[in-house]
């Protein structure tokens, strides 16, 4: 996969939602505060799936991946900062091939691994640590360390400090940088929140919003010497999240991506530049599993 694919962080994994059972006639629904909360230090274990098609130049290659992991909320200070563990249970990793899966051996050593994430109130990044045994590139030359923090940091957007109810909207905006090989390449999603219900799923009480991320993403670097690449992304996505109100917990994520990248390069040997194309088309659902 060549590096046009460079980057649409699955983040950018962004929200969650639950439903059926049953449901609370939305129109009688008083509002409710959203806010995470630390549940006792209890944790909570989730299992992510995402998948990935790249359409470059004609040619077109896939990749799935399955990661199942237990996140727990160690603080929650009075200016909103809010410290969270996240393990790897389990994790594996494919590409596809004629509808075939090609497992990657290499997912299997992450297993086991941590990260220790310290976020602002307004969802920023603000210290980490951990996944020291993740040092490699994925095939679009991306930072895999950097990358899955990035897509679990950015499952824990903030939340409104009003009340919500059916109809209220916000919106939030996340600056993502990337390390990829042989340069920086630095995203920025802007998603906008809209409450669209309240229902059940397992037995919880959720409020079912609906998401609409919007990419843009640019970086630049060299190859081979001298030899310099731009990548440029743009792209949309619909999601939908519920969020359970009364434990303070995502309970469910759905969100579909597609999003068009442009890789220009200096030829070796020429004075001209030369540009390719692709579309990159994601999926990631997110569960609650306990």
């Amino acid at each position: 996969m060549k590096l046009a694919a460079v980057m649409l962080v699955l983040c950018l994994a962004f929200y969650l939602g639950c439903g059926g059972g049953g449901k609370t006639p939305v129109s009688t629904m008083a509002p409710v505060k959203l806010e995470y909360k630390t549940l006792g230090g209890q944790p909570v274990q989730y299992k992510m799936t995402s998948s990935v098609t790249v359409n470059l130049s004609g040619s077109t290659e896939s990749s799935i991946s399955d990661i199942t992991y237990t996140a727990k909320v160690e603080s929650i200070g009075p200016d909103g900062v809010i410290i969270r563990r996240i393990t790897i249970d389990d994790i594996s990793i494919s590409s596809l091939s004629g509808g075939r899966p090609t497992p990657d051996p290499s997912a299997a050593e992450y297993k086991g691994e941590y990260l220790w994430l310290k976020m602002g109130p307004g969802g920023e990044v603000l210290d980490w640590k951990g996944l020291d045994g993740i040092r490699s590139y994925t095939a679009e030359d991306r930072n895999i360390k950097n990358v899955f923090m990035l897509e679990i940091a950015s499952l824990f957007r903030p939340l409104p400090k009003e009340e919500v109810a059916v109809g209220s909207k916000w919106q939030d905006v996340l600056e993502v940088p990337i390390e990829i090989r042989g340069g920086d390449f630095k995203q920025k999603v802007t998603t906008g929140f809209e409450v669209v219900g309240f229902g059940q799923r397992a037995g919880r009480n959720c409020v079912k919003i609906r998401t609409a991320p919007a990419y843009e993403g640019e970086g630049t670097g060299s190859r081979g010497g001298d030899r310099k690449f731009w990548v440029e992304s743009q792209g949309e996505g619909k999601g939908e999240l519920w969020f359970d109100y009364d434990n303070g917990v995502l309970v469910e994520f759905s969100v579909g991506v597609t999003a068009d990248q442009s890789l220009s390069y200096e030829r070796s040997g020429k004075e001209d530049v030369a540009t390719e194309a692709a579309t990159v088309d994601s999926e990631t659902r997110i569960k609650l599993v306990k």
